[in-house]
C-alpha cells in the first residue's frame, strides 16, 4: 500500500494515510507509536499550554531497558516515570502537567525558567511544596539544583517573582506597615487576597507579573476585586513588571505620597 501511495511512511512501522495533512498532532502520534514513549518537556508543555516556545524536536521518555530506533526529529530520554508523572492529553500519553512544569523548570535556561515559575505560581500549577517534594523524592533527577533555588524564592510570601521584586523595593525604601497576600473578608466571605496591603491606610497594591496579560481569567477576577475594594474605601494601585524593574522610583514615590 505504501508503494501505491495510499500510505506515506513516517518512520519505522508508522504510516500516514495518503493525502492526510502532516500536522503537529500527527507528528506527536508518530513519535509515540514509533517509540511507545511518553511525550515530555517542551512537547508536553505545548500540549498543556504551559510552554509557548517553538515546537522543536518531539521529546519522549521511554523505559530504560527499551530498545528502539530513534525516528528523525525525536529526542529520546530513558527514565522510569512514577504514576504521578503520567497523564493523557488528546489521547496521547504525556507527562502530567505539574510534572511537565517541574521538568521544564530544570531544563530551560535560567531566565526562561524564572518566567515559567512566575506564570506557574500565578495560575496555581505548582507551589514551593511541589518543588521541594520533587527534589526530596527524586534526588538524582536532572534540574534539582534549579528547583532548590526556585523553592527558596517561592517561600518568601510572594505569589510570583513580580511580587518578590516589589517586596525588595519596599524594604529598601523603608516602607512600613505592609502585609503580603492580605485576605479581605466581607460578611464572612472572602472578597479576595491583596498582593500587598497597607491596612492602616487602606492601600491595596496589585502587581501584574511578566505573564499577566496572557491570563484572561485572572484579568477578569482582578478587575472585579479592584471594583469591590474601591467600593469599600480602599485605594488600589496597580504596578506592572516594567514599573517594578524600570521605574522603581515612580512606584515608591506613589506609595509615599499616599501613605504620608
Amino acid at each position: 500500500m505504501a508503494e501505491s501511495g495510499e500510505l506515506t511512511r513516517r518512520c519505522r512501522g508508522v504510516y500516514l494515510l495518503g493525502g492526510a495533512p502532516r500536522t503537529e498532532l500527527a507528528d506527536l502520534w508518530a513519535a509515540h507509536l514509533a517509540t511507545a514513549g511518553v511525550l515530555s518537556l517542551t512537547t508536553a508543555g505545548r500540549l498543556w499550554g504551559v510552554y509557548d516556545g517553538p515546537a522543536g524536536p518531539v521529546h519522549v521518555v521511554v523505559a530504560p531497558d527499551r530498545h528502539i530506533t530513534k525516528p528523525a526529529g525525536v529526542r529520546v530520554r530513558r527514565s522510569t516515570l512514577p504514576a504521578e508523572a503520567r497523564g493523557v492529553h488528546s489521547g496521547l500519553p504525556v507527562t502530567a502537567r505539574r510534572w511537565t512544569v517541574l521538568d521544564l523548570l530544570g531544563w530551560l535556561d535560567a531566565a526562561s525558567a524564572l518566567r515559567l515559575a512566575d506564570r506557574a505560581v500565578q495560575r496555581h500549577w505548582l507551589d514551593r511544596g511541589d518543588c521541594e517534594s520533587r527534589v526530596s523524592q527524586y534526588p538524582k533527577r536532572r534540574g534539582n539544583t534549579r528547583l532548590r533555588k526556585l523553592a527558596a524564592r517561592l517561600g518568601d510570601g510572594a505569589a510570583a517573582d513580580s511580587e518578590r521584586v516589589l517586596h525588595r523595593l519596599l524594604r529598601r525604601a523603608g516602607v512600613r506597615g505592609w502585609i503580603p497576600n492580605h485576605p479581605v473578608w466581607v460578611g464572612g466571605s472572602l472578597l479576595g487576597v491583596i498582593d500587598v496591603a497597607i491596612p492602616a491606610r487602606r492601600i491595596a497594591i496589585e502587581v501584574d507579573g511578566m505573564a499577566y496579560h496572557t491570563d484572561v481569567d485572572r484579568f477578569q477576577r482582578d478587575r472585579s476585586k479592584h471594583n469591590a475594594l474601591t467600593a469599600l474605601g480602599w485605594t488600589v494601585l496597580r504596578f506592572t513588571w516594567a514599573d517594578l524593574t524600570q521605574r522603581p522610583d515612580y512606584v515608591i514615590g506613589m506609595l509615599r505620597r499616599l501613605a504620608a
